[in-house]
């Protein structure tokens, strides 16, 4: 016999699902959003929007669901930002994977904002109390930009050293708000980004509930915040004198098979390098910096290398910065070498973070019951441990000049470089290889990170490539000078150095642990204020007292538990 409970709940769950489907397109839009924000398009006015969409579809909503929309803005994001990694890997799996990997982050966001949007503080209720109502929205808005920055800050740093890419601070190149990064750093400038898009959530949402001085009110805020950061000052004069420097592109056709025929990639970083000399004064440069990679056999164990870049570093009169890849004890380093004319191989920067499953995996053992793919990386690349800087002697300085240095993805984190320059760094050097990369955003992705560094470190920054983009960019984030993408060139010139750190600089890791320990104090407050409401609404009120009278008293009602029983 049916009861008819059956299709009762059948229809309850057609109508959630129905209930969703619009949710769930906007979430699309959303995270797609926020991938503009960076290259190729760079619409970095759109990072805050994204933020605004995850904002008004996440709040108010269970927190399964919230967290299925914040997966849903994570996958719409992550998807076309990190698809350079296909042609990279040579596959869509590791595309998929680190996708998947990333989104979560997001899903973990939406959860949270869940959770804490529904806190007392930050409900303005339905009353006539004009200050609760903005107190509720300035504490909307203050909670939803820390949460996202201390979910940037997790995914940034954990698992294995984490993955920046995609960072908002990382779209704000070309944006007003570029200069704050010289006091809050990457971190303070992203979390500004996310209070502008809170901004714009709270004047989406006043705006639907007729609200239209609060959704004004919310919109002139979020322009002044974006103005605002213009006012700082930004000094980029040398302070030091300045190092005159060659950058190299040697320009490699096709990243597998250049690297598969010996002395060819080196052969032709090597030959830039002659041409140039012959075009510039005898000794009219400090150094010459070649990419990652540059030397595709390592001259300190290969004699036929060594007497190719020899032959260029005579020439030219300088010494080169070279990169190679050192193996040893079944491990592989990521080494920028100094290559001496006189001496030879001397003093070298071992890079620090090495890529996870990219350049190393981790828990090889395990994934490889799931794929052989792992297989493709046969020898892991172990971190350096050595110093993050590089002393370069100067002719023109009269002395050894220390440098930053970050290779190749290191430049999206800061803390690195911010390390370099604290240890007397007076300008950064990025060599990178980006072969793998040809035709695909990841290129312009990591010139405009270090773009966002050369400010929070008040650094010029000279980033080299096998294939593009070589540019010079100067310590307000300004690209002075650029070589073509894929073409084998050569650029001359002067970093301006300098020695005072920026407040960034200075407050060191105080931001970013400071937006991790408020998000989780926020994110664990909303989650057990939820359990309590869960738990008030779903537990039986008489059994719930009697348990509680032996204690003299009912939980949450202030009063003694004793109960007169009715006569009968």
């Amino acid at each position: 016999m049916s009861t008819g409970a059956g299709p009762g709940r059948g229809e309850r769950l057609a109508r959630s699902l129905r209930g969703m489907i619009l949710p769930t397109a906007w979430a699309t839009v959303s995270g797609l959003a926020l991938a503009s924000a960076f290259a190729p398009l760079d619409w970095w006015w759109a990072a805050a929007m994204g933020v605004a969409g995850l904002g008004v579809i996440a709040r108010g909503r269970t927190w399964g669901r919230s967290a299925w929309l914040g997966f849903v803005v994570g996958l719409a994001f992550f998807a076309p930002l990190l698809h350079f990694t296909v042609p990279a890997m040579g596959n869509a799996l590791g595309w998929v994977a680190l996708t998947i990997t990333e989104a979560s982050y997001l899903a973990l966001l939406g959860a949270a904002w869940s959770w804490v949007s529904r806190l007392g503080p930050l409900d303005d209720g339905h009353g006539e109390d004009g200050g609760t109502i903005w107190r509720g929205t300035a504490a909307r808005v203050a909670a939803l930009a820390a949460l996202w920055a201390a979910v940037e800050e997790l995914r940034s740093s954990w698992p294995w050293g984490g993955f920046p890419f995609g960072r908002l601070a990382f779209a704000m190149a070309d944006s007003p708000l570029l200069p704050l990064a010289s006091i809050g750093g990457v971190t303070g400038l992203g979390l500004l980004v996310a209070l502008i898009g809170a901004l714009l959530a709270e004047a989406a949402r006043a705006l639907r509930h007729g609200a239209g001085l609060r959704a004004l009110t919310a919109l002139i805020a979020a322009g002044a915040a974006a103005v605002a950061p213009l006012a700082i000052h930004m000094p980029s004069q040398a302070e030091s004198g300045a190092l005159r420097l060659a950058a190299v592109q040697g320009s490699v056709a096709d990243a597998q098979d250049s690297y598969a025929r010996a002395l060819e990639v080196t052969g032709r970083h090597a030959d830039e390098t002659t041409r140039l000399a012959g075009e510039i004064a005898p000794e009219a440069v400090d150094a010459v910096v070649w990419p990652e990679n540059a030397a595709d056999l390592d001259p300190r164990d290969h004699y036929a290398s060594a007497r190719r870049i020899d032959r260029a570093a005579r020439a030219i009169g300088a010494p080169i910065l070279v990169g190679a890849v050192k193996y040893e004890d079944d491990a592989r380093y990521n080494d920028l070498l100094l290559w001496s004319p006189i001496t030879g191989a001397g003093p070298y920067y071992r890079k620090h973070r090495p890529v996870p499953f990219a350049e190393y995996v981790p828990l090889r053992s395990w994934i490889r019951r799931l794929t052989t793919q792992v297989d493709r990386i046969g020898v892991d690349m172990l971190p350096g441990t050595g110093p993050t800087t590089l002393a370069v002697p100067s002719a023109s300085q009269g002395r050894d000049v220390p440098l930053a240095i970050g290779i190749c993805f290191e430049v999206a984190y800061d803390d690195l470089l911010r390390d370099g320059v604290q240890r007397g760094g007076e300008a950064i050097m990025i060599p990178t290889n980006n072969a793998n990369f040809i035709g695909t955003s990841e290129i312009g992705q990591q010139i405009a990170q270090g773009r966002v560094q050369a400010v929070a470190h008040g650094r010029a920054v000279l980033q080299v490539s096998t294939t593009g983009t070589t540019a010079v960019i100067s310590p307000r984030g300004v690209i002075e000078q650029e070589l073509p993408d894929n073409e084998q060139s050569s650029l001359v010139a002067e970093l301006p150095l300098r020695t005072t750190l920026t407040i960034a600089d200075r407050l060191g890791y105080w931001p970013a642990r400071l937006a991790l320990i408020a998000g989780a104090l926020l994110a664990i407050t909303g989650m057990v204020s939820a359990g309590r409401r869960h738990w008030a609404a779903h537990a039986p009120r008489g059994g719930y007292r009697k348990r509680h009278r032996a204690s003299g008293s009912v939980p949450g009602t202030g009063r003694s538990s004793t109960i007169r029983r009715k006569r009968t």
